[in-house]
This record gives C-alpha cells, structure tokens and sequence, in this order.
C-alpha cells in the first residue's frame, strides 16, 4: 500500500441525469475531511468537476453505456466495488441512487464486516420505483438527506421507518461563497447591474427556459445569468449582451451571491442551495423528473411563501411569473421569508452517522426476504443469459473471482488503456478508460487490470 491515509468511506454514486447524487456525496465527503479519508466512486462523467475540490475518487463505467450485457455489467461493478474496498481499507460503502444495483448486494455478499448504506433522497413521486424500495433489505442502513418540502411527500418512502433521517444534505454547508461583487466578475457579470440565475433546460425558442430570458429582458436593467449543466451540449446563444452563459461553473453555491433572482428547476439540491442563500426564486418542476416529486415540492414552497411556482409546460405562465419575482417587494417578501428558514447541518450530520458506523460494525446478517430477493435476482439473470445465447452472445473466456459473472463473451474491443488522471472529454469517449484512483498501489493496478481483461478485453500495460 502507498504512503497515505486509507480511507474509511466509499461514498458512491448512480450515474444520474445530472449532478445531484454527486453533489450530495460529494458535501458528506467534505464534511467527513481527514476524520473519514472519504473516497467517491461514481458512474457520472462529471466526476472530475467533483475531484477539483480535492476529493479522491475513481469512476466507473455506467451500465447505460453497453459496454457489457446487463446482467454482466452486475458483477463488474461487483467486482469493482470489491477491490476498491480492499484498497482502501474502507469501513462504510454509502451508495446515493434511486435504484441500488444487484452489483451492489453481490459485493456486499463478498464483503460481510463492511457496512452498506443506501443514502436515498426522500420526495418520490407517488407510486414511483416501487420495485426500488425492496433493494433497503440489502442494506445495513438506509440514511435519507432531509427535505425542507418533507410535510408535502406522497411518495412511498414518507411511510417507511426503516430510515436514518438527517437535516438537507448540499454542498451549500461545505463550500466558501464568494461576496457578491467577486462572484459576478468571476462569472463574466456586471457587478451594477441585478442578475437573474436561469438553469431550466432546453433550448426551444418558444420553451420555458427561454420565456424565463424574455421575461428578465424586459428588464433594461437586468442581466441573464443562463446555466446549463456540465451534461448537456452546447446551447444556442443570444446576441444580447446581457445574457451570460455560464459554462462548467461548479460548484455554483459559491456564485450565489452574485443572483438577486433564479428561475431554476424544483431539483433537490438547486431548491435547497437557493432557499437556504435566501435567492427569490420561481421554481419550475420538471416532467423529466421521473422519481422527484418536483411538482409536491415546489407547490408546498410557493405554499409557504418561500418561492413561486409555475409548471414547465406553460411558458406564457413562467414569464408572467418572472416578470413577478423581479418585482422588488415581491423579491424582498421571498428573502425575508428565506432568511427564517433553519441553517442546515446535513452534510456533517451524515458523515458522523457514517463514521460512528465505520467504527461499530461488526458484521451484517442477510435476513430471509434478502436471500429469496436475490435469489429472484440470480433466476432473471440466468434467464436473460440464456436468451443472449439463443441469439447467439457466445460464451466468454473467463470469470472474475468472487462474484461467479455469467460466462457471456467480452466485447471485441481495443487494448483498454487505464488512466489515473481524467476529463469529463475523456470519459465521454466510447469506451471511456479504466479510472485507476490516483496514488492507488501497484498491486490495485494488478487486480483492476484482471477485472478489465475478464469483462472488458486486453489490457493496455504499456
């Protein structure tokens, strides 16, 4: 092992359609700091924006990708999870996503003295992913981030007492935030004049985002601030000098001071940065939601007088309600509203829940319903197996130790190169490198070069 501290938290991620899971992952990582040597393990290409807050981390490839069949993508990230543990010598494996993978529980199958942890964001929407919830039996602890919108929540998970509940977990508790007049000349701003954030997606001329823009516009003396997540391709631009867009700006908690209004979607971490910095703001729900209750959130804001809300789909309605929050009074009456809003401990709160386990556990039990729940699993697996081999997948040349992967044959790729240094450019490639955690020892590189050459093809050792 390398001269350093060995981390005691594995703090991981789904890939997600945005940067929500990592952000929240990446705030209990900082409040965990030197007392927990987190480590984040992410299937999101925007991990690097993450490891430039000095983080360590390692990503692995999303199963979205195709890089292998489904049910072989299972025990790769099974075994990644696995020999990450053992690197590390990681106590806690904390997983944020709204569907826990069965890669997951077979690593925890592999991995008895080591807790799991499924930090599950509250708020679903009602009747959604309700398969999801039975993934909390293949846990040795479910931890929720708080909700500020928590007495609105129809969803599934507000009836479960099988939880961990803490105070809203965001990056809003960890990072510096720059004083105003700094944050705007760093964005490009006019400090002068009053600046109105605008994060929706989309760039349809008759959309909501950009009715939101004609709606500041009309402000001679306002200016756009138009953000679009690190994700997303490039958009279509304005010629109006007052429309600045903000490109890979994050973590965009530390700007905040250079708003005085946001027009931004009703997300977990977006609502809960702006109404805790006290930003006016028009909480717009999305329908690309498809777990989030966006909509419950954002009517029980607008509820309490703590914002406004319109619905994606009404741009007329969205610029009459822009047009509202720029008001003055109507600005003043939301932060004042705002300012009586409790600061917010989650990010710390959370990472002492992780650490006290990391110190405590001993070992997990795997209760009856969890061993009839996997064996399902490995039934649906062994039966999709056998299709692919009627349609002709073949048979593979090898199988990775510990998590018994169904012999189907690795893709006919190139020499696949490792990496321990990446891009977001770099892992938008097809396929992306193997991420090797920098400063991981010699004999983690020779593991991870096995698990590559059993699912992925030759390894590039040059």
């Amino acid at each position: 092992m390398p001269d350093r501290p060995r981390a005691s938290v594995i703090l991981a991620t789904s890939n997600g359609t945005g940067l929500g899971h990592l952000a929240r992952q990446a705030a209990i990582a900082l409040a965990l700091g030197d007392r927990g040597d987190p480590v984040i393990f992410s299937m999101s290409q925007a991990l690097p924006l993450i490891l430039d807050l000095g983080l360590r981390g390692e990503y692995c490839p999303s199963r979205h990708l195709d890089l292998l069949p489904p049910a072989r993508w299972q025990h790769y990230l099974a075994d990644r999870v696995s020999a990450l543990v053992e690197e590390t010598g990681a106590g806690v494996f904390a997983f944020d996503g709204v569907w826990p993978y069965a890669g997951i529980a077979f690593a925890r199958r592999a991995l008895p003295r080591v807790a799991f942890v499924w930090v599950r964001r509250p708020m679903w929407q009602p009747n959604a992913n309700l398969d999801a919830l039975d993934a909390r039996h293949r846990f040795d602890l479910v931890l929720e981030p708080g909700d500020l919108a928590s007495a609105a929540d129809r969803g599934a998970t507000a009836r479960l007492d099988d939880v961990v509940r803490v105070p809203p977990v965001t990056l809003l508790e960890q990072v510096d935030r720059l004083p105003k007049e700094e944050a705007a000349l760093r964005l490009g701003l006019d400090p002068a004049r009053p600046t109105a954030l605008v994060t929706l997606r989309g760039n349809d001329p008759d959309g909501a985002a950009a009715a939101a823009v004609r709606a500041v516009l009309a402000r001679p003396e306002w200016q756009v601030a138009l953000t679009r997540s690190p994700l997303s391709g490039p958009d279509s631009g304005s010629g109006d000098k007052r429309v600045v867009h903000l490109r890979g700006v994050f973590p965009l908690a530390s700007y905040l001071a250079a708003f005085d209004a946001a027009v931004i979607e009703a997300g977990y971490n977006s609502f809960h940065e702006v109404l805790h910095a006290g930003l006016p703001a028009l909480l717009v729900p999305t329908q690309a939601a498809v777990t989030d209750d966006q909509t419950a959130r954002a009517q029980w804001a607008a509820e309490q007088g703590l914002a406004l809300a319109a619905p994606d789909d009404d741009p007329q309605q969205i610029g009459e309600a822009t047009t509202r929050l720029l008001a003055p009074d109507v600005g003043a009456r939301l932060a004042e509203r705002c300012a009586q809003l409790p600061s917010q401990r989650g990010a710390s709160t959370a990472a002492d829940v992780l650490l006290e386990l990391s110190t405590n556990f001993r070992q997990h039990r795997f209760p009856a319903q969890e061993r009839k729940q996997m064996r399902r699993k490995s039934l649906r697996m062994l039966k999709s197996r056998a299709v692919r081999l009627v349609k002709g997948t073949g048979i593979s040349r090898g199988r990775a130790s510990g998590s018994n992967p169904p012999q189907e044959a690795a893709p006919t790729v190139s020499m696949v190169a490792f990496a321990d240094t990446i891009t977001m450019a770099e892992l938008g490639q097809n396929p992306p490198p193997e991420h090797l955690l920098h400063g991981a020892s010699d004999q983690y590189r020779t593991v991870r070069e096995r698990i590559a050459d059993t699912y992925l093809g030759p390894t590039d050792t040059t």
